[in-house]
């Protein structure tokens, strides 16, 4: 499959292009001059034009360009609303020119909990909650999302929107206690959009693209409390403090939260992260009993 993929220089669409390999035909989209070395385009989402021609010949479009939290109070609203909103408005209309059905759009998490993530308290997340967003870029991430839904509704494009929780690049033994609740690497990520934009049957879906947690609320709640995190992590990992200790590394509150369900984008996406709290465990020597 061809599929045009913005923001191709990013730490995002980096990964992608990592996980994709040969599978597919990749369009390289960014505004940064080293996507020219790699064979891409280098223009801006904001130009309808080069936008239009870089579609051309494509099946679905990966959108990962975008202005976002690295901005946040450095750019004006007006930025974030041109950039986000209007970038995926000219993704849409070039896409509606040139019979491409599919497209993969990058949205976050703080769609629901905003950028000081406390819009729900320490509430189990999942997408069935109303969004609470604090800031313009979550607002203008939203906006898209509705704009999604317009053109699947009234125009039958197939649009999946992926909210993330704080993605990284690095691995899964460098992220280590963040992996029950906050964080993920951008590798999961990248493979989460890459079935977003080929796996048949999608048409206005919105996923949670977050840790395969099984933190539950009464864990969440018992952390901000200031409980035992010792016991919390023994519920679900039994022997794992030894392990943990061993290696001098102690948790701490904001490990346990947020923490979200992706049981949606298990079952419809067909994905599923790699990197797991328990398999940096068993780096560690634990063995679960």
């Amino acid at each position: 499959m061809k599929i045009l993929l913005t923001g191709a220089c990013g730490m995002l669409g980096r990964a992608i292009r990592r996980v994709c390999g040969a599978e597919h035909e990749l369009v390289l989209f960014d505004t940064a001059a080293a996507v020219v070395q790699a064979g891409g385009i280098q223009a801006s989402v904001t130009d309808a034009e080069a936008v239009d021609r870089a579609a051309q010949g494509c099946q679905a479009i990966i959108h990962t360009a975008a202005m976002h939290g690295a901005f946040y109070g450095k750019a004006p609203n007006a930025e974030f609303l041109r950039v986000n909103v209007l970038g995926a408005e000219n993704l849409f209309q070039a896409a509606l020119r040139h019979g491409i059905r599919r497209l993969a759009l990058s949205s976050t998490l703080e769609v629901l909990i905003g950028w000081t993530g406390a819009a729900y308290g320490n509430a189990v997340l999942d997408e069935s909650l109303p969004p609470r967003p604090d800031w313009i870029y979550p607002v203008s991430k939203l906006m898209v999302e509705q704009l999604s839904a317009f053109y699947a509704v009234h125009h039958g494009l197939e649009v999946v929107n992926l909210r993330y929780c704080g993605l990284h690049e690095k691995s899964q033994d460098e992220l280590g206690f963040g992996l029950p609740a906050r964080q993920l690497p951008a590798t999961d990520a990248a493979r989460a959009n890459l079935l977003a934009a080929t796996r048949p049957g999608l048409r206005n879906e919105v996923f949670i693209i977050a840790p395969d947690s099984p933190l539950t609320q009464q864990d969440s709640n018992d952390a901000v409390q200031g409980k035992d995190l010792w016991a919390i992590l023994e519920r679900h990992w039994p022997g794992c403090g030894a392990a943990l200790r061993a290696r001098g590394l102690e948790p701490k509150p904001q490990f346990f939260w947020p923490v979200t369900r992706i049981d949606k984008a298990k079952l419809m996406l067909g994905w599923q992260p790699e990197a797991t709290f328990e398999k940096f465990l068993g780096s560690l020597g634990w063995l679960r009993k």
